[in-house]
């Protein structure tokens, strides 16, 4: 659950939870730029409003929130941009957090479409098929497909109380689902 603050008919703006004690605003927009559909500025979220209750979706931008705040801050910036390996290793890192969020009936979709995005959209050097190798080594597939509870990393919580600009990182939608 998170804490809704505001809501008109273009925005919304809810508050997620990093760990036990950091507020992580994420703001839903009814437009983004391109294709993208959510992205981490460091401190804060933003999401596609189609994708604002996309739990996998959210905990794949909070996962680069963490990122931002472990990795030094504007280091962390600096590293995502300059370095393909960095780049990689914190998209893989999100997407496999996004991925132990997915329903067992989402997952495999969810895998693929992890797969083409992490391919063609980061500019990491690594096709289709080491990508699906790469995302699939950090997985217990099998308890994710076959419906084996899995829990999200401690750090990714929704707040308890109820009421893809420069991008760190950002998650693009297929571009054959734009309309």
């Amino acid at each position: 659950m998170a804490w809704s603050l505001l809501h008109t008919n273009t925005m919304k703006l809810t508050v997620e939870r990093l760990g036990r004690w950091l507020p992580v605003p994420v703001l839903s927009l009814d437009r983004m730029p391109g294709r993208l559909i959510g992205l981490s500025l460091g401190v804060f979220v933003v999401v596609r409003s189609d994708y604002a209750a996309d739990r996998p979706t959210i905990v794949h931008e909070l996962e680069h929130c963490r990122q931002f705040w472990t990795g030094g801050l504007v280091v962390h910036m600096v590293r995502y941009y300059a370095s393909r390996t960095y780049r990689l290793r914190t998209e893989l890192e999100a997407f496999q957090a996004e991925l132990r969020a997915c329903s067992a009936h989402q997952f495999e979709q969810r895998l693929h479409e992890s797969v083409r995005v992490l391919a063609s959209c980061y500019e990491i050097g690594h096709d289709e098929h080491s990508c699906r190798q790469m995302l699939a080594s950090g997985l217990m597939i099998d308890d994710v497909a076959y419906g084996t509870p899995t829990t999200l990393p401690e750090h990714i919580a929704p707040l308890s109380i109820e009421t893809r600009l420069s991008p760190l990182a950002a998650r693009s939608a297929d571009p054959s689902s734009e309309a």
